[in-house]
């Protein structure tokens, strides 16, 4: 939110600071905006100041003149000599080149050491063998905007008519004063960080408020304007505006009858105004929308922009005559869906294809607007506008964020209607940009009435009645919820109505609080109260209590532990970790040697990409880290290990069905992206999805876990242990992976992979769409075993191709792995035969014992210990009930009088019991039961009997 001062000071007086700054050798003095008294009560009442701008700053030594005599210059044909009144004895004489320069006129003067906003300093100088004393600015030299029609072309010159209001009287007393000043185009302007569930900070109203209760509790003070609107200044109120809405479905303005058509779930109505005078706006209104980076355009469309940035309230005018009908007396305007293909013009004169999930304003031959985002080229308000209808919908959240999105469109009033506005207030709104439009007009505009829209059944679309939360705000509630007393319940109240709450019934221990329509949407109980009024004091001042018990922190997401655990280990192998957007160019595909940009998914194209050359979702984490390699090696770093676990995305969803169905449409790639061509291995759509496989994920892109690491340069550098460096090796790659599974207990197979589905060269090679962005001899795949007892790929790794490396600036041998968490994940989720790794409070001693057995010598670990664990399953779980803790080998041993190709292997095994204490009769069936099997699977001689 960017808010003006000078716009707050509509509602409130703000605390100010007296300036004095030396112009001309004048002490001049000014008053500037107090905001070490402001800007920490915003963030101390939760809203964030990210910047502070201060127009004109820098810009004092540009001051009011007026130009006395213009003379040709001898010495060039296109320059004047003029004669400047700048407030001083003497005249200042100054070169200027503006045709439009000429004795009399009023001027902006940037007196020598001025620094102009386009870094041009102002010296005293000789121009063509003449001395220049100054500079005569235009208003774009000043870094203000240009308005053709109003400020032509030339230096600025500063009238009574362009102004709006500042007579010549009071420039002849203002001559050498600070010409920003002056014209009231100084201002502070705050940048506020607004949390999403306060949309009516979004407007100026909304901040004075704020800062009001903030002034009000420090008690610094302050006044609040009676009547800081136009409302108070026309016959007609808020209550005829809402009876006229209520009542009419129709109006007649000078001759013509207007009504609107309702076929969307939408509010709406339509205030109908005769005899609008279009013009240029006043100084003050365009200044104040020109600090906020507005245009200003004309007083009707300023006025519905003022609204909009002074209450929250947006709103949009149509031409009356300009609407299309079969009857030129009859006018009508239609809220409805969009048909699929209906074009569109809007008033940035860009022509768009809609939807028909878009919803939108149309007459009988076309569309005029998207409702709550743009209006339309057609019927948009000019300087021969007589007749007027504004309209004031209330369009649902969502549908306005889906379509300005869709059509990378957002405005201030698309802004407004996502974040949500107080719809109570719409009516007020209505008579507010009634009341500035008269107020803006020599001659008075006429209301014709208001209507409201027509549902199919012919009952009025409207709404205008809103429900006032009532909560019962007790005495006791602050320290039964911030645990401590803060401050006495009578200030806490009077915090309370100072940020708008209207009490009653008070007594001296409970109080009925009545919530404002623009609090209703997060104010729902005692414990909001509460944080209103502490937001004013300060969270500082609630005491710190430490916590009773020790805290369990549990995982919101079961897996994401298992991702914590991957990322850890990555970091234990010597990887960095990376963050990065999820983002990837469109020729990505061709620079890893991919069949087409659908070989590992389609991606999701976007309509309005943050990063201009990376428009699409990444389906592969592989193209961002080889550039974040290549960034590493321009910046002199050549060898390293970047790691990155992050999700994926997919134009389709969990049922196969393909999500955006013009996807690509705005990058000219739509037709490519929408070939069918495999999505293989473990870049399947299926193979997504380790969150959540919920009905809601269908119509939803798939969003698939991944992780992927690179490793560049050399593995160890030339120093004085090693006479030489050492490379990475694709074994080392391997054995990463090993570790990464071994450390969630997964097991893998590894298998070449080839570039081809039938490979005739080796045909236990498999095909894989990535296998030609890696070296032919030095790629591998990676897969597990699924509960159908089906190999599926979990991804791959390899040294990357020389072409792959070029296509990537990268100069030094590198490696690259990927792995599908999401089949991870779902592996290692699957009831296995394996140890037992936890268990809860242990309750009963637990039992250990140790074996030694003579075993052949091809016998590994791994089938010792699954032996051991099968031996003791069934008797753990029916008989002596318990966890099998650990199978731990303790001792090799190999002598000579030993039998040939046997050793001594002895283990240690160990038991926690479930449910009571083991008997010696229980240890020696464990005892029994491990003997056995090893003895009948080994053929093994158990030693020490």
């Amino acid at each position: 939110m960017l808010a003006s001062l000078n716009f707050v000071e509509k509602f409130i007086s703000l605390p100010k600071l007296t300036k004095y700054t030396n112009i001309n050798s004048k002490q001049i003095e000014t008053k500037i905006f107090d905001l070490n008294k402001i800007t920490p009560l915003l963030t101390k009442q939760g809203f964030e100041v990210d910047n502070i701008i201060i127009k004109g700053e820098g810009l004092e030594t540009v001051v009011v003149g007026r130009i006395e005599k213009a003379e040709p210059h001898p010495n060039a044909a296109k320059l004047q000599i003029c004669q400047v009144n700048a407030g001083e004895s003497n005249l200042r004489q100054i070169i200027c080149g503006a045709k439009n320069a000429r004795p009399g006129l009023y001027v902006a003067v940037a007196l020598p050491s001025t620094k102009l906003p386009n870094n041009l300093e102002i010296k005293e100088s000789k121009i063509r063998e003449i001395e220049s004393n100054g500079m005569l600015c235009s208003r774009e030299e000043l870094g203000l905007p240009i308005n053709k029609d109003i400020d032509g072309d030339g230096i600025w010159e500063i009238e009574q008519d362009a102004q709006g209001g500042i007579s010549t009287n009071i420039l002849s007393q203002k001559l050498g004063y600070p010409l920003f000043d002056i014209l009231e185009i100084s201002d502070v302007l705050l940048e506020l960080s607004v949390t999403p569930n306060r949309p009516d900070m979004l407007c100026h109203e909304g901040v004075a408020r704020e800062i009001m209760a903030g002034l009000t509790y420090s008690g610094v003070p302050f006044e609040k304007k009676e009547n800081p609107g136009f409302a108070h200044k026309v016959t007609i109120s808020e209550d005829v505006i809402k009876k006229d809405a209520l009542k009419n479905s129709s109006v007649n303005c000078a001759g013509v009858t207007f009504s609107a058509e309702n076929h969307l779930q939408c509010p709406a109505f339509f205030v109908a105004i005769d005899s609008t005078q279009v013009t240029h706006s006043p100084a003050w209104l365009r200044n104040l929308l020109e600090n906020l980076g507005q245009n200003s355009i004309n007083n009707i469309v300023d006025a519905s922009n003022y609204i909009l940035l002074a209450h929250g309230q947006p709103s949009h005018a149509y031409d009356l005559d300009k609407i299309s009908s079969q009857n030129p007396n009859a006018k009508k305007l239609i809220l409805r869906k969009a048909k699929q293909g209906e074009k569109f013009i809007g008033l940035d004169a860009k022509e768009r294809e809609l939807q028909e999930a878009d919803e939108v304003i149309c007459d009988i031959e076309g569309i005029q607007g998207l409702l709550g985002v743009l209006g339309g080229e057609q019927s948009k308000v000019s300087y021969e506008t007589k007749k007027i209808v504004v309209e004031f919908a209330n369009p649902h959240p969502v549908s306005v964020r889906r379509t300005s999105r869709r059509h990378a469109r957002q405005t201030e009033a698309s802004f407004m209607f996502e974040k949500g506005i107080d719809e109570a207030s719409r009516f007020k709104s209505a008579l507010e940009f009634f009341a500035l439009v008269t107020n803006l007009q020599e001659v008075k505009p006429k209301y014709c009435g208001t209507v409201h829209s027509i549902k199919e059944n012919n009952k009025p679309e409207i709404k205008t009645e809103f429900r006032n939360l009532e909560i019962d705000f007790h005495s006791t509630a602050q320290e039964k919820i911030l645990g401590a007393p803060i401050i006495e319940y009578t200030k806490q109240l009077n915090i309370l109505e100072s940020l708008g709450f209207i009490l009653s019934n008070k007594t001296e221990k409970s109080t009925k609080v009545t919530i404002p329509s623009w609090r209703s949407s997060d104010i729902v109980g005692e414990a909001d109260l509460v944080e209103e009024f502490i937001r004013i004091v300060g969270i500082d001042n609630v005491p710190s209590t430490p916590f009773i018990s020790p805290a369990i922190v549990n995982y919101d997401d079961p897996h994401y532990k298992y991702l914590e655990k991957l990322s850890s280990r990555c970091a234990s192998l010597g990887y960095n970790e990376v963050i990065s957007l999820h983002f990837m160019r469109a020729d990505d595909h061709e620079k890893l040697g991919l069949n087409s940009i659908n070989a590992l998914g389609e991606p999701v194209a976007l309509m309005n990409p943050i990063i201009g050359d990376e428009p699409l979702m990444h389906t592969t984490l592989i193209p961002d880290l080889l550039r974040k390699v290549r960034k590493n090696l321009s910046y002199g770093t050549k060898s390293g290990q970047l790691f990155h676990s992050c999700r994926t995305f997919q134009n389709y969803d969990a049922h196969g069905e393909r999500v955006f169905k013009q996807n690509g449409e705005s990058l000219g790639i739509s037709a490519l992206l929408a070939q069918n061509v495999e999505n293989a291995l473990e870049y399947h759509y299926s193979q997504g999805y380790a969150y959540s496989r919920e009905k809601s994920q269908a119509g939803r892109p798939v969003e698939t876990p991944r992780l992927a690491g690179v490793t560049f340069g050399n593995k160890m550098e030339k120093n004085w242990q090693n006479s030489g460096e050492v490379n990475w090796t694709l074994h080392d790659i391997m054995s990463h992976i090993v570790e990464l599974c071994h450390s969630v207990d997964l097991t893998i197979t590894t298998v070449k992979i080839c570039e081809e589905h039938h490979s005739t060269n080796d045909h236990s090679a498999k095909y894989h769409p990535l296998a030609k962005a890696f070296h032919p001899g030095r790629r591998v795949g990676f897969y597990v075993v699924d509960d159908k007892n089906n190999s599926v790929s979990l991804g791959w790794a390899g040294e990357l191709h020389p072409k792959t490396m070029r296509n990537y600036e990268i100069d030094v041998p590198c490696f690259a792995f990927e792995l599908n968490v999401a089949v991870l994940l779902r592996s290692i989720s699957r009831p296995k035969n394996l140890l037992n790794r936890s268990s809860a409070v242990q309750k009963f001693p637990t039992v250990s014992r140790d074996f030694a057995f003579l075993l052949d010598e091809n016998i590994t670990a791994q089938k010792l210990n699954d032996v051991v664990a099968n031996s003791l399953q069934n008797l753990i779980v029916k008989e002596t009930p318990a966890i099998l803790k650990t199978v731990q080998i303790f001792d090799i041993y190999k002598a000579k009088e030993m039998p040939v190709n046997k050793r001594s292997i002895a283990f240690h095994i160990s038991l926690i019991p479930t449910e009571r204490t083991f008997t010696d009769k229980d240890i020696q069936k464990i005892s029994n039961a491990v003997i056995e099997a090893v003895k009948n699977e080994f053929h093994a001689e158990l030693r020490g009997n």
